[in-house]
């Protein structure tokens, strides 16, 4: 016997495996707050007073230009917190706050909790000029937006699926808690911060966008050449310093291996010494030499 299905019957099906779909995801993935009083990050003294507005999602909006941290109160975030600040010589410190603060000033910070810290707005800034210290073009004018979700969030394109960070239009996403864990460990190869910003420059300097930096295009000729062949060759390799996710496409590849490239420099070196060069020279740094 056939039975026939009215478009109404179809919707309301449709809507009832979406909602079966959210809610194992949910039972998955509980949403759950950031613990700040627990964190090593921050006390209650730390919390700041900054001024802003919301919009139309209930997200807390900071303008880069109006969060008036003093030099004083961003060194202090810095020299507690961030290791490669603390590497630099005074010379290079003074740089890295004037970029920094730069950066800051041309952003605009979408929090998606109750509450926000100083700490968010700085870290992540100071995350984007140590992958471009070494580079002449360090703003990333194409990315207006950065956005900051305490946990792991949903993305629904090209799939539903739970995210750390991504980069998308003129935006940068963070999750602020695999953003931490990447000071927590500093050794292990994992970092959201310089992952997603690896990407951001390279979208930068290879996408539609106006403002690009010649020389890092330039010297990633060699890192593409030499990249492929490292890529190609992990592929059926269990046991290498690259994720399996890095193996996914290339443009994980180049992101993990900026992850590596400031995390484990000595063991890129040692493993993969021509890429290691290409990275020195696309960033115009060396991390080796930083940290001997």
């Amino acid at each position: 016997m056939l039975y026939l299905i009215s478009v109404e019957e179809w919707i309301g099906v449709a809507v009832m495996i979406a909602l079966m779909v959210f809610g194992i995801l949910f039972i998955l993935f509980p949403e759950s707050k950031m613990e700040v009083n627990d964190n090593i990050f921050y006390d209650e003294i730390d919390e700041p007073q900054l001024h802003h507005t919301k919009d139309k999602d209930n997200c807390l909006i900071y303008y880069g230009d109006q969060l008036d941290l003093s030099e004083e109160e961003i060194k202090d975030i810095l020299l507690r917190h961030f290791i490669f600040y603390s590497t630099l010589d005074n010379d290079d410190k003074q740089k890295f706050i004037t970029r920094l603060t730069s950066f800051m000033d041309d952003k605009v910070f979408k929090i998606h909790d109750e509450s926000g810290f100083k700490e968010m707005p700085v870290l992540i800034s100071a995350t984007a000029i140590q992958v471009s210290f070494g580079l002449e073009e360090y703003l990333l004018p194409h990315f207006i937006y950065i956005h900051i979700y305490p946990e792991e969030y949903i993305g629904v394109h090209p799939t539903i699926r739970f995210l750390e960070g991504n980069v998308s239009g003129n935006r940068i996403t963070i999750s602020w808690k695999y953003f931490l864990d990447g000071f927590r460990f500093p050794q292990d190869g994992k970092n959201v911060g310089l992952h997603e910003m690896a990407h951001a420059y390279y979208y930068q300097n290879f996408g539609p966008c106006e403002i690009k930096d010649s020389d890092f295009i330039n010297a990633f000729t060699k890192f593409n050449e030499c990249g492929n062949k490292v890529y190609t060759s992990i592929q059926d390799t269990a046991l290498c310093l690259y994720s399996g996710y890095a193996k996914k496409n290339f443009q994980e590849f180049w992101a993990e291996s900026l992850e590596l490239f400031f995390e484990k420099p000595m063991e890129v070196k040692t493993t993969y010494p021509v890429l290691y060069e290409s990275l020195c020279d696309v960033l115009n740094q060396d991390p080796v030499k930083n940290f001997s």
